[in-house]
């Protein structure tokens, strides 16, 4: 779970692997809770499986925009395993994640170990609270390799979100007198 304090609510996501169709056949499921000042509540709830290909081992983060990012392992029998996100943006229709999926790493060799990694984590950079860090295993030969990537969406902005103003700009004074400005905070 990664949680978030926001102006007027709090908000909890998390996610976790699912059988979407009762064939084992492994793909995202990810809510957000969400805190208004009245206790816990589930804002909203999704399954991220578009193909046939298995999809496990995620981890999610929201940004300060309420952005949210979605890592994840995907491979099938067809697919080595590789290192895949897909996220939606704070005003997208509830339940769905809409950016489209992207990859990370492709695999390229089938795992040969008796045993997989298990960890992955996807964190946000506070220099920006935009960036999303990912990181999770993948295959580029017969055992498992590390990847850490990073993004953002394109609408996340590390703009200030305020703004000073000065007068007067520059003033002329001589000692012991004093220079008086007036700042203005937006």
């Amino acid at each position: 779970l990664v949680y978030r304090n926001f102006a007027g609510h709090e908000a909890l996501v998390g996610n976790f692997v699912t059988d979407i169709d009762g064939t084992n056949h492994g793909g995202k499921r990810w809510f957000e809770a969400r805190n208004t000042g009245a206790g816990w509540s589930l804002y909203q709830e999704g399954t991220y499986a578009p193909d046939i290909h298995h999809r496990w081992m995620g981890a999610i983060a929201i940004d300060g925009q309420e952005n949210i990012a979605l890592g994840y392992n995907v491979s099938s029998t067809t697919l080595s395993p590789g290192l895949r996100y897909v996220g939606r943006h704070a005003g997208d229709p509830l339940g769905t994640m809409t950016s489209g999926e992207e990859v990370l790493v492709a695999g390229s060799a089938s795992n040969g170990s008796n045993r997989y990694g298990d960890y992955s984590a996807m964190s946000l950079d506070p220099e920006d609270d935009c960036t999303f860090w990912f990181t999770g295993e993948y295959n580029a030969a017969s055992t498992w390799s590390t990847r850490i990537g990073a993004f953002k969406f394109t609408d996340c902005s590390d703009a200030p979100d305020f703004s000073l103003g000065v007068t007067p700009a520059n003033q002329s004074i001589c000692a012991p007198a004093n220079a008086v400005y007036t700042v203005n905070v937006g």
